[in-house]
Order: structure tokens, then sequence, then C-alpha cells
């Protein structure tokens, strides 16, 4: 387990959080975006400015599977991340597009 959580420390925890996902290219911009709303989050000082930009954070991570719920929803019962679906068919269009780009023919093209 790992230390208490500093609830003055948003952008350390949310620097963690991120740092244990396997980010793609792809997600950076979210990752950066998350990473500005946590930062602002620790000098905020207004109740409903904090509010709303803790909604758009969590929202944020959830988006990038940071949070307990968006984990649920992607793993199957007690499943481990391998053996999400989602997860499956992903690296299946990976390994596709990654064949097609080293010159594999293409699964959907007609016999000669």
């Amino acid at each position: 387990m790992s230390a208490p959580v500093n609830p003055a420390d948003v952008l350390g925890a949310t620097e963690s959080a991120l740092a244990a996902l396997d980010l793609e290219d792809e997600d950076q911009a979210a990752a950066a975006l998350a990473l500005r709303l946590a930062s602002a989050l620790d000098f905020e000082e207004s109740g409903r400015t904090t509010a709303e930009l803790a909604g758009k954070l969590l929202a944020t991570l959830e988006s990038l599977g940071a949070t307990p719920a968006a984990r649920k929803a992607v793993l199957p019962k007690g499943g481990a991340p391998g053996d999400s679906p989602a997860r499956t068919a992903r690296d299946d269009l990976r390994a596709r597009r990654a064949a097609r780009a080293h010159g594999a023919a293409d699964l959907d093209a007609a016999a000669p």
C-alpha cells in the first residue's frame, strides 16, 4: 500500500496516478490537461471553482482509466488488466496496423 495522500497536493497525487498508467502518445493531451487542472486545484481558494475543477479533473482521469470506476468498467470481475476485452481489441488493432505498415497484405483485400 502506498503512502497516505496529502489533500493539499492534488498535483503530486495526479502525477503519481499518471505515472502508474501505460499511456500512449495519443493520451498525452489528456494527461497534460489532468496535470494543469490538478495544479490549479492546489492553489484555488474558491469553493465553487474548486468543485468545478475537481469535476473536470475526475472526468479527465476517468477518460484515462485512472479511477477505480473507470478500471472496473473495462476489467472483467476479478480480472487482471491483460484480461480486459477492450484492451485485447485495442492490441489487435495495433498489431494489424503495424503489420500493414511493414508491408503485410491487407486482410480485407480480395484475392487476385
